[in-house]
């Protein structure tokens, strides 16, 4: 189907909501038990025998511990080593020790190799030793250690102690990407914060607003809701808008602007919120305003029909609506990606994307039910002053895909 043909004539279309939970419904416990059983029972499936995690989003995912998220990124302050059988050991940031101890029962001082320069990988052969006699205590003396995330000297003293590296990848896409029934809990309560951030952000556009007073604006409406941070700034208007991946600056918003603005953010208990509306500033569109919205419209709308539990990427990605061709060239980089406590598990490329010199290929996965998908949409022409950035968070059901936020589109721009 090729969009842009007015097939979607109401502003919000009719779609079942889903209830939002409060949050005395959530079991935390429930929660982070059910996280933990499915990564071991992906672990053993995929002959994993113990993880050595420093990714925030695989350490929450398999503790439940949090500490200082966007710092411990960027670092490696922190990590956890989850065996296939039993409880995982966290090893803490030190002077955090006592936040983790709250949730689990094993935690120890966490070394660390950084900012040492010369002398860090010393520092890393020792903690390569305390790896080596942890996994011995475990009961995985000399088997394989599957890490997502390390530094070179990591890496060095690892080999030094004679620990053979893998790859921790199989089993936690595995697992993150299907929902448990307290994390689909979560989304819901997320998408609901959604709706509210994009409700603040939509009422404070005005001409002479800055870009990074909207910033402002959106981070509050997201900590007023028990949020955590925001990953990136995409914030645009005007002509920042084409191509799309502007971040927020003090561009002033004039009249006639669009604006746009995906919400790639963190929210309650980490889990993501990820939404995008473009918004009109003032009453009057152009033309070529409308029929650029009309095909994001379009293709978004389009997409959350066509997706069904058993179809596999493959089936969705040929079967999607397909942008007209002037519209091509800018747009985003994949038509659907998959959302947790990250952007995370493969997404679907454009059968006819071979912008890195290759064509589309596409995994042998099948979208599952509580899977949890981002329909994304960018539409703009070379050279237009204009672009229209769409996006739905979707929760995969038995009877298809329901949006996880069900703020309406702008009702200016399908006139």
């Amino acid at each position: 189907m090729e969009v842009g043909d007015n097939r979607y004539r109401d502003p919000s279309p009719h779609i079942q909501k889903l209830r939002v939970p409060n949050l005395n419904e959530i079991d935390f416990f429930a929660l982070r038990t059910g996280r933990l059983s499915r990564l071991q029972k992906m672990m053993k499936h995929h002959g994993i025998p113990v993880c050595l995690f420093y990714n925030p989003g695989n350490i929450r995912y398999a503790t439940g511990t949090e500490v200082m998220g966007v710092w411990t990124a960027t670092t490696l302050a922190r990590f956890a080593v989850v065996p296939a059988g039993g409880a995982p050991v966290m090893f803490e940031y030190m002077n955090s020790m006592h936040v983790s101890e709250k949730i689990m029962e094993d935690v120890r001082p966490a070394p660390s190799w950084q900012y040492q320069a010369t002398e860090g990988l010393t520092a890393a052969n020792k903690w390569a030793d305390q790896i080596k006699s942890v996994m011995a205590e475990l009961g995985y003396a000399g088997e394989p250690l599957a890490v997502d995330k390390l530094d070179g000297f990591g890496f060095m003293a690892l080999q030094n102690a004679g620990i053979t590296v893998t790859d921790p990848s199989p089993a936690t896409v595995d697992a993150r990407e299907v929902k448990t029934p307290e994390e689909v809990q979560l989304m819901i309560l997320n998408g609901a914060a959604g709706d509210a951030m994009l409700a603040d952000f939509a009422t404070a556009i005005r001409p002479g607003i800055r870009e990074y007073e909207l910033l402002g604006i959106l981070n509050k409406a997201l900590f007023d809701h028990h949020g955590e941070f925001m990953f990136t700034r995409l914030i645009a208007s005007g002509t920042n808008t084409n191509p799309w991946m502007s971040e927020a600056h003090d561009k002033v918003v004039q009249p006639g602007d669009l604006v746009g603005i995906d919400t790639d953010s963190n929210g309650y208990e980490g889990y993501v919120v990820d939404i995008s509306r473009t918004f009109l500033c003032g009453d009057v569109a152009t033309d070529g305003q409308k029929e650029a919205y009309r095909i994001a419209y379009d293709c978004v709308n389009g997409m959350r029909e066509l997706m069904k539990p058993g179809m596999t990427f493959e089936e969705f990605g040929h079967a999607a609506p397909e942008l007209p061709a002037e519209y091509k060239n800018g747009r985003y980089g994949a038509m659907a990606h998959q959302a947790g406590l990250e952007d995370e598990g493969p997404g679907i490329p454009y059968p006819d994307d071979d912008r890195d010199g290759e064509a589309s290929s596409y995994l042998d996965r099948s979208i599952q039910e509580n899977m949890v998908f981002c329909l994304e949409c960018y539409a703009g022409k070379d050279g237009a002053p204009y672009g229209v950035k769409l996006e739905d968070q979707v929760l995969v059901t038995k009877e298809g895909a329901i949006p996880l936020s069900t703020y309406p589109f702008e009702a200016k721009l399908l006139a």
